[in-house]
């Protein structure tokens, strides 16, 4: 197989295929990681700093992978629905600052573009709802609109609004 990557600044993405015939190519790296051909496709973020992988086993859809990157290795990546200034404002809410935070992040959203509006408005949501235990109240949204997003019967759009919805809460871990 051969290897793929994109990099940027601050993540490099690299594809390793390991082939169990021929010459076997990459099969020492699938055994000094455990990992086995029964198993693929495998997910392992390599944290700076640190030579031992943290093994992905959730879902594999690009969000998901992309939610959990920014997450675990605090790239911003930039996901549908985030806005990088209200980001930081969650990182801080998070954080402890949630009184300053919450204050900027409603005066951001009063100048925010078009664009951003919605965004803007759903992370003052946030932050209204989760004064009191910021963890539980993203972890208990998460699993609302995620429960929405696996229900038939919810139309495309609002699908859309939910997923979006799901990256802005991932800016809150």
């Amino acid at each position: 197989g051969k290897e793929v990557s994109q990099s940027s600044a601050d993540i490099l993405v690299v594809d390793v295929g390991v082939s169990e015939y021929g010459d076997k190519e990459n099969s020492d790296l699938a055994e000094k990681f455990g990992a086995k051909t029964d198993d693929f496709p495998q997910f392992r973020l390599f944290k700076k700093g640190t030579t031992e992988p943290v093994k992905y086993s959730g879902k594999t859809t690009k969000d998901d992978l992309m939610r959990y990157v920014q997450t675990e290795a605090g790239v911003w990546v930039g996901l549908a629905g985030q806005v990088k200034e209200f980001d930081a404002l969650a990182k801080q809410f998070i954080g402890g600052d949630a009184a300053a935070a919450k204050a900027a992040a409603q005066t951001a959203a009063a100048a925010a573009s078009e664009n951003d509006a919605e965004s803007a408005k759903y992370y003052c949501k946030v932050m209204e709802k989760g004064s009191g235990d910021p963890a539980a109240f993203v972890k208990k949204e998460a699993t609302r609109l995620e429960k929405m997003l696996a229900d038939g019967s919810v139309k495309a759009t609002k699908k859309e609004q939910f997923g979006r919805r799901l990256n802005i809460l991932s800016s809150f871990a």
